[in-house]
Parts: C-alpha cells; sequence; structure tokens
C-alpha cells in the first residue's frame, strides 16, 4: 500500500511540476522520490564516519531539466518549495554541470548529475554526494587543509622508474589493508620506502601534489565508500565497490593516466587503515595541520627498509610509458581531424578561467591541455562553456593562464554577427565579443582583446 502511495506522490508532483513549465521525467520522479531517503541515511552514519562532520546544503540535477535542493538555509527566490523541505528550479539557473560544489547563494552547495547512464544503482549517485558533501565540510570548516592544484597534475613526470616503484607502493598499500596483521608493519616499511624513493626521481613538487590529492580526496572517498558499504546490497553493486575502490588502485596504469583517481583511492585505503587501528582519528587529523600521509606515517611509524628489485615492474612500466606518449600524440590527431567547424579563439589578455575536470584533462605538452569533460571559461556577456565536448586551452605556465581556446562546432549553429562569436549546441555555449575575425579552410580564427 505503502509504494501505491509514494507512486501515486510523485505522479501528481510530476504532474504539477510539468504545469510551472518544468518538465518532469520518470528519472527525475526516481529521484526525486529517493531524496528524503538519502537524508536520513547521511544523519544516521554521519557520525560514524566522520565524527563532528556537518551537513551542509545539497543539490541532484538532470541537465537540461530541474534541479532538487536541500538542507540550504537561502534557497534561490525563484524556487518551489516541494516537500520535505526540497525545493525545486531548473539546472540552467546556476548552469550546475558535474559532481561537484557550487555557491548557491552565497551557501557552497554539493551536487550531482543524475541523468547519467553509468550508475549502477541510486546508492552509487548518492554515495558521490556524500562525498561532495564531505569537501564542502573541509572547505568550510577545515582551514588546514591544502587542496591540490591541478596545474600540478598535468606536467606531472612521465617516467618508468616513478611508474614502476608506484605501482608496487599501491599493491603495499592494499596488502597492508587486506593482508595478515603479522605483515602490516613489513608492508607499510616497504609503502614508506617507496615514497621516499620516488621523491628522490621526481622531486619534492610533485611527490606534495600526490600528498595533496590524498589529504583532501581521501577523506572524501573514504566517506563515499562507507556509504556504499552501509546501504549497497546488491551483487551489481558489491562487483562495483571492489572495482572502484580498490581494483582501481592496482589496477596498472602509466604516466598521468588516471593519477589523481589512483592517489584518491590511496588516501581513502589510509583512512580505512586508520579506522581499523585507531579511534578518534579523524578529529586529530584535520587538526594536525599535515598532509594525511604525514600524519599517516607518524600513526604507524614505518621505518625505511632496502626494497627488492623491481625488474618486472621497470619492464611494463618502459613500455606502457612510451605508449601513453604517443597515445598523447594520437589524441591530438584525433582532435584536429574530427567534423564541423574549428574555432580558435586567441587572446590577447587571459581570460578569467572559471573551472574544468583535472581527472580528464590531458596535458599533450607543458602547453596544450585536452579537456574532455568540462571547461568554463569568461563570465558575464563573454563566456565559454564545454560539457562533455572536447575542447583545447594552450596554456602560459599554468592551465590558469589561456592563451588560446580551440573547439569544434556545428557551421549551421554558428553566428559572427555584430563583433560577436555566438554557439548553442547541446554541450557546448559560448558568446564572446571579438576584435577581429578571418577564416582560413576550415577553421575560423578569432582575436579577443
Amino acid at each position: 500500500m505503502s509504494k501505491i502511495l509514494t507512486l501515486l506522490f510523485l505522479v501528481i508532483l510530476g504532474a504539477q511540476c510539468s504545469a510551472d513549465g518544468q518538465a518532469i521525467q520518470p528519472i527525475d520522479s526516481l529521484y526525486l522520490g529517493s531524496l528524503p531517503q538519502f537524508s536520513k541515511n547521511i544523519e544516521n552514519i554521519r557520525e560514524k564516519v566522520w565524527p563532528g562532520m556537518t551537513m551542509g546544503p545539497y543539490c541532484i540535477f538532470r541537465i537540461g531539466g530541474p534541479a532538487f535542493l536541500k538542507n540550504h538555509p537561502n534557497p534561490p527566490a525563484k524556487a518551489k518549495l516541494l516537500k520535505d523541505s526540497i525545493y525545486q528550479f531548473s539546472q540552467a539557473d546556476f548552469a550546475l554541470l558535474g559532481t561537484s560544489q557550487t555557491e548557491i547563494n552565497n551557501h557552497l552547495t554539493a551536487h550531482n548529475n543524475y541523468g547519467q547512464s553509468f550508475y549502477v544503482s541510486e546508492n552509487q549517485f548518492y554515495a558521490e554526494v556524500f562525498h561532495e558533501l564531505h569537501h564542502v565540510y573541509q572547505r568550510n570548516y577545515i582551514k588546514k587543509l591544502k587542496f591540490d592544484n591541478p596545474a600540478e597534475l598535468l606536467t606531472y613526470p612521465e617516467n618508468f622508474q616513478n611508474d614502476a616503484i608506484r605501482q608496487y607502493e599501491d599493491e603495499l598499500l592494499l596488502s597492508a589493508l587486506t593482508g595478515p596483521t603479522q605483515q602490516l608493519k613489513e608492508n607499510l616499511n616497504k609503502f614508506f620506502s617507496c615514497r621516499a624513493l620516488r621523491q628522490t626521481i621526481i622531486g619534492e613538487k610533485y611527490l606534495n601534489y600526490e600528498k595533496d590529492v590524498e589529504s583532501c580526496e581521501g577523506p572524501a572517498t573514504y566517506c563515499e565508500y562507507m556509504y556504499m558499504k552501509e546501504f549497497s546490497s546488491t551483487e551489481k553493486e558489491q562487483e562495483y565497490i571492489h572495482k572502484r575502490f580498490f581494483y582501481s588502485l592496482i589496477e596498472p596504469a602509466y604516466g598521468r593516466e588516471g593519477l589523481r583517481n589512483k592517489r584518491l583511492l590511496s588516501g581513502m585505503v589510509q583512512c580505512l587503515l586508520l579506522a581499523k587501528h585507531f579511534t578518534n582519528w579523524q578529529h586529530e587529523y584535520y587538526n594536525s595541520g599535515q598532509s594525511l600521509s604525514d600524519y599517516f606515517f607518524t600513526k604507524f611509524k614505518p621505518q625505511q627498509v632496502k626494497l627488492p628489485a623491481l625488474d618486472s615492474y621497470e619492464a611494463r612500466a618502459k613500455y606502457f610509458t612510451a605508449m601513453e606518449t604517443a597515445k598523447h600524440i594520437a589524441n591530438i590527431q584525433s582532435f584536429n581531424n574530427q567534423g564541423g567547424l574549428k574555432i580558435t579563439v586567441q587572446f590577447k589578455s587571459p581570460p578569467e578561467f572559471r573551472g574544468f575536470d583535472p581527472m580528464h584533462a590531458e596535458a599533450i605538452n607543458d602547453s596544450l591541455i585536452i579537456h574532455s569533460t568540462l571547461l568554463k571559461l569568461g563570465k558575464g556577456a563573454n563566456y565559454f562553456t564545454a560539457a562533455n565536448e572536447r575542447a583545447i586551452t594552450k596554456v602560459n605556465g599554468s592551465v590558469w593562464t589561456v592563451r588560446s581556446l580551440t573547439f569544434f562546432v556545428s557551421e549551421d549553429r554558428i553566428s559572427l554577427e555584430n563583433n560577436t562569436l555566438t554557439y548553442k549546441g547541446q554541450n557546448i555555449s559560448v558568446s564572446w565579443q571579438y576584435s577581429s575575425q578571418k577564416k582560413e579552410g576550415n577553421e575560423y580564427i578569432v582575436t579577443v582583446d
């Protein structure tokens, strides 16, 4: 009977929302109906997972559809109050994109897009929201925490010796978690020694980048994992947990491929080990001002030891790291050979850099970057947004300093009237005033002051 009433409520709600001009689809009703349960779930496990963690506002949405906001102290004025303190507005109102955090009415808000096909269950989707809620907590309250600089990922050295040791290091860390307790000290000694050796290869700057990722993303991914562990029940969800949180850590990867994701997972495993062996460590860690790995080492006190020969690891790394370099060349060729009209915007002064997805950005070299999932430049009347569409930036010394932007569009939808470049597509939206433009073959070159 309760299921019938819930379904009836969702049908009525859908009809009401449609009457307001916001088309409600079945997937919207599905996730809206499960949002109150998610709210109860996180309140039930919050103190168990991360004592002292506060719950900020959170928003779920579908691109081109509705957004549902909860736990927000100052909802948008034109948002519609639904039920259980849930407000509805349009995703386009705040240009919400991806799994991240955005300020809504001056309050940092966790958000996620449920209109994607890769979720194995609602639990996976909401576990990611819980992940982002921990970032909201970090940014609002943990002022000592240092977040990673995405620019450093894009110039991270592609060195086969570093790749070989890093692969071995990740396997040691997972063995420390899943292996016999009597081997814990040996595994952690070797793990610690791998880190020290890799610093001599890639330098302190890039090892510190890895530590920064672990420090901020490790705890958030720990929250994500704990949510999945607590509320998942199907075989498909269990397979996802194994793949996402454990196998992905030790799945071979070389160069910059998957680097940030692996450090995200190594930080999570360090959190799991701390939780397994110590109590009240979460508050102590955030108060320490240390990186997660430095805090981890102070708790477990590993010692430097001699590492075994890693000939087989190095042989594989030498081969596959060279393939990563070749892949960069192939990817830039694929980008340049795609169909459509090529647009290159040259900036005399770097535009405001508003956001990108570092986990899906590829540095071809130290000045050319392919963005595959998200790129936002400019503000006000002059802006560019690409979501799930490739775009290339040419940079000067840093990912933030963009000298030119290149992307492809459908020729029949581009406008270059009144000295303004305009395009509105499913995945790309741009409007930018320019001082000059010229066409060379299949490419428009637009110059912006």
